[in-house]
């Protein structure tokens, strides 16, 4: 295999690489604008999505893609998650009303049990509703005497639940299959979003203390805090860039989202800050092309690492 091929097929990967990263998206919460933003995965041409108040969306929160490619927001002030096309952002429906025992909804995961997992800030507990119709779980919670105004949340893959206590300063793990309570832990003053990195690090933004807080170990019996990162103003939402390795922080105070190095905290740029964002809290990133590739993009790419793979074998052997 020539040079010049090797050099063009390079390119070509290349430029799938960067088509990928430029279809990914931020998707933004405005709490005091009752709104989504989104920006590019670069944080630039920022435009709004979901307009103010559309579907009576009131202290919006977390958003995140459904499973049925629906944009879900946690409404706050409604006791709401509503649905939205994720594309044009027109209100869809109410999935989970506020007659089901949320109260103050706050962050949400989906997970491959069926179920939707939400942080009811108002009543200290975590609740569950089948992903499909919205029903309550009325069988399972997660909820201790330790917790007080539960927000982010997240799980790990060994069957833990982390949760973020905003008034009770804390962290709570509980077994996710049953909901019981394992180990409260940690000193993070007015806690908020939290974020699993892939070395088992558990983050969660202090509020408070203007800082994103580290634990090691966090499913052990004695999980070791340290500062990641510091100098934030409000932090509230928190993810973990997959196209960069990076993290973003949202900082309510200022109206930007930073970004920040995993290794050090180190601060690599920030976004939002004045334009269209007046009070950032959490947000989702979107990488739909790299968590589910396309097949023709996946083969391509695939056959590109063979034919590199070939090349580099003839060389040696020849």
């Amino acid at each position: 295999m020539s040079r010049f091929f090797i050099a063009l097929l390079l390119g070509l990967l290349g430029m799938a690489c960067l088509a990928t990263y430029a279809d990914a998206q931020v998707l933004v919460s405005d709490f005091n604008l009752d709104r989504i933003v989104r920006y590019d995965a670069d944080g630039s041409t920022p435009t709004v999505l979901v307009a103010s108040s559309a579907g009576g969306l009131d202290l919006p929160h977390r958003t995140r893609i459904g499973p049925d490619g629906l944009l879900y927001v946690a409404s706050a002030g409604t006791d709401q998650i509503l649905r939205y096309h994720a594309t044009t952002g027109a209100f869809i429906d109410v999935f989970v009303g506020s007659t089901t025992g949320l109260d103050y909804p706050v962050d949400f995961l989906f997970r491959p049990d069926g179920y939707l997992y939400v942080s009811s800030q108002a009543n200290s507990a975590i609740l569950r509703y089948n992903s499909t119709t919205g029903a309550l779980d009325a069988g399972w919670s997660a909820q201790h005497a330790s917790l007080s105004g539960p927000s982010g949340i997240v799980f790990d893959n060994t069957g833990h639940l982390y949760v973020a206590g905003r008034f009770s300063n804390n962290l709570v793990r509980f077994d996710a299959t049953t909901g019981a309570h394992q180990l409260t832990f940690g000193n993070v003053s007015l806690a908020h979003g939290l974020a699993l990195l892939p070395d088992g690090r558990l983050l969660v933004a202090s509020g408070q203390g203007n800082t994103v807080e580290a634990f090691t170990a966090p499913d052990s019996a004695a999980p070791a805090q340290s500062t990641l990162v510091t100098g934030l103003t409000l932090p509230v939402g928190l993810e973990v860039d997959p196209l960069t390795g990076s993290l973003l922080v949202a900082n309510y105070g200022s109206g930007s989202i930073s970004r920040h190095a995993l290794t050090d905290g180190a601060l690599l740029g920030t976004f939002g800050t004045g334009d269209l964002l007046n009070g950032p809290n959490y947000f989702t990133v979107l990488t739909t092309a790299v968590a589910v590739p396309e097949p023709s993009a996946t083969a391509a790419l695939f056959g590109g690492c063979v034919l590199l793979a070939e090349a580099s074998r003839r060389r040696r052997t020849y």
